[in-house]
């Protein structure tokens, strides 16, 4: 019995990777597989908290459309915040961060994309367009699972991450705030790049630091003020003794209050 479902878990987890190559699997189905998911101990049934991929969930308990089911108080209701990551795909810490501060994270991974290419110093269009699907895959499969609150998702990005959130036109409405982390929603060079293009409406948060080279470069310099100011209910930080990498704690913290103020207005 225990041999049969260690065997049925195994499974659970190889089985996209084995039918990816026979073109079983979507794009989104492959992505959404490889999609780290971080709870708080104070959802988890065990008291401990949970991170992993989707799959790796799933083959811990979760079934059907929901990789947490059966690990999960039945009570729980988090915040979510779907996280994109930098043009390197390393997570750097980020949705630990968040998970600490009451969020369970949904961080779908780029490279999970068959022959995705690391494009670190050559982003162009198709990556950003890569990565706002990746969101909205990602917001749509989260869409009605039962730990889900009703009061919106917050989607973070970091670096690349956060050029593809400021270019998020098509945010679905399931979005109730949007953080730029490491971008200053600018690029003089490029028109597909420069400025911001979410949904009026909805909430914009942008952190950046004042020794990033995206802040004095010729190209990209400057930051999102210049794009926020008087957008309602955003805000835009520039932080003292920064480089591109992560804020302190104290960012965060105030993260966290931004988007708890943004859901708070979801009727």
């Amino acid at each position: 019995m225990h041999r049969t479902l260690r065997l049925a878990r195994l499974l659970i987890l190889l089985l996209p990777g084995l039918l990816t190559g026979c073109g079983l699997f979507s794009d989104e189905d492959i992505v959404w597989q490889r999609t780290r998911l971080y709870v708080p101990w104070t959802a988890a049934l065990d008291g401990k908290p949970l991170e992993g991929t989707v799959a790796e969930l799933a083959a811990k308990g979760g079934g059907g459309t929901d990789p947490l089911a059966g690990l999960l108080r039945p009570d729980a209701r988090l915040p979510v915040i779907v996280f994109l990551h930098g043009c390197s795909g390393d997570l750097a810490g980020i949705p630990e961060k968040f998970m600490k501060r009451g969020f369970i994270v949904a961080a779908p991974l780029s490279f999970a994309r068959p022959d995705r290419p690391v494009s670190c110093g050559d982003i162009g269009p198709e990556t950003i367009r890569w990565r706002q699907e990746e969101a909205r895959w990602t917001i749509h499969r989260l869409s009605g699972l039962p730990w889900v609150d009703g009061h919106g998702i917050a989607v973070v990005g970091a670096s690349e991450g956060g050029l593809a959130v400021a270019r998020f036109a098509d945010a679905p409405d399931a979005v109730a705030a949007l953080v730029i982390l490491g971008w200053t929603c600018t690029d003089r060079n490029n028109t597909d790049f420069d400025g911001l293009r979410v949904p009026a409406g909805k909430p914009v948060y942008a952190a950046i630091g004042d020794l990033d080279p995206a802040v004095s470069s010729g190209r990209t310099g400057g930051t999102c003020q210049r794009v926020l100011a008087g957008r309602a209910g955003s805000r835009s930080v520039t932080i003292r003794g920064l480089a591109h990498e992560v804020p302190g704690d104290d960012i965060f913290d105030e993260i966290a209050a931004f988007i708890g103020d943004a859901r708070r207005a979801v009727p």
